[in-house]
């Protein structure tokens, strides 16, 4: 059994990865913000689920934006985990889809606030438990959009990019330390229904700057994500997600693309790229231990 800690366990991604790990017989944390207000009756709900199942879930309230909620909900688990924290997994996120120019400079930071420094704040949280350790798995839910930076998409695009530039750095800086880094890069899941809960565009009257094509594209984009009867199963996720806590340390993939689509195979080259720049620079500081040309490229 690990003690893992899930943030943004409210829907979505968060939700069933609670419940498919819980039922493997994990201790999870399932953490979310404002548990006595908006997100009452879905805490509700989930403890209730976890009670019917006899399964191991406890809610926490958890703002990733915040120091003083973290630190408060990391002592919480603690508590109830006897100092131990195996696994951490980032799934907190936000998005929108809509011109650049239509999102306040507030609205662009507010997303990464909680898609990028959220994710950091949540890994500097809890690695220190970890080195204590020796041991310990942290799990970033990114995008293919991290790897597609296209209109319409592009401020949740560029969070996406920075969370994964982010979290190669933590995965080279934790390989001597007994930590595993594991990034997660899905595609397009309309049931997770996180476009829908997007922000309000602070200037929506911007948009009559721009012509007929990038309308067309938005609502291309808009009914990319709008659930039907046809979408992913999120339990994809879940699933891989699963997979990765299973595996032994040092053996894990750095990158784990999902319902990446037609594009999925330039993507993983595009990964393999970055890791082969990254191994290419620690060889040539004398860091690396063989050419990158005979390491296990993921």
């Amino acid at each position: 059994m690990k003690h893992i800690i899930l943030t943004g366990s409210s829907s979505g991604f968060g939700m069933i990865t609670a419940q498919v790990l819980a039922k493997s017989g994990h201790q999870v944390y399932a953490t979310m913000r404002n548990i006595h207000t908006s997100n009452a009756d879905t805490a509700k709900n989930l403890r209730h689920w976890a009670e019917q199942q006899h399964v191991n879930i406890q809610i926490v309230e958890l703002d990733v934006t915040s120091d003083v909620s973290v630190e408060k909900a990391v002592r919480e688990i603690l508590s109830h985990s006897e100092g131990k924290i195996d696994v951490l997994i980032n799934n907190a996120g936000s998005a929108f889809i809509g011109l650049n120019e239509t999102l306040s400079a507030t609205q662009t930071d507010q997303m990464f606030q909680i898609n990028v420094i959220g994710v950091d704040r949540m890994i500097k949280a809890v690695l220190p438990f970890m080195h204590l350790q020796k041991n310990g798995l942290i799990i970033t839910l990114s995008s293919v959009a991290s790897r597609q930076p296209i209109p319409i998409m592009g401020a949740y695009g560029a969070t996406k990019a920075a969370v994964d530039a982010l979290s190669v750095s933590y995965y080279y800086e934790l390989m001597s330390s007994g930590i595993d880094v594991a990034i997660v890069q899905p595609g397009a899941y309309p049931s997770t229904d996180i476009f829908t809960r997007q922000a309000i565009p602070a200037n929506p009257d911007s948009e009559k700057y721009y012509g007929a094509d990038m309308r067309k594209f938005k609502a291309s984009v808009v009914n990319l994500f709008t659930p039907g009867p046809e979408n992913p199963d999120t339990a994809e996720v879940a699933g891989v997600i699963a997979e990765l806590i299973g595996q032994e340390k040092g053996q894990r993939q750095l990158w784990t693309i999902i319902n990446g689509g037609p594009l999925a195979d330039s993507i993983s080259e595009t990964n393999q790229s970055i890791r082969q720049i990254v191994d290419t620079i620690l060889y040539a500081a004398g860091v690396a231990k063989q050419s990158p040309s005979l390491q296990n490229h993921h």
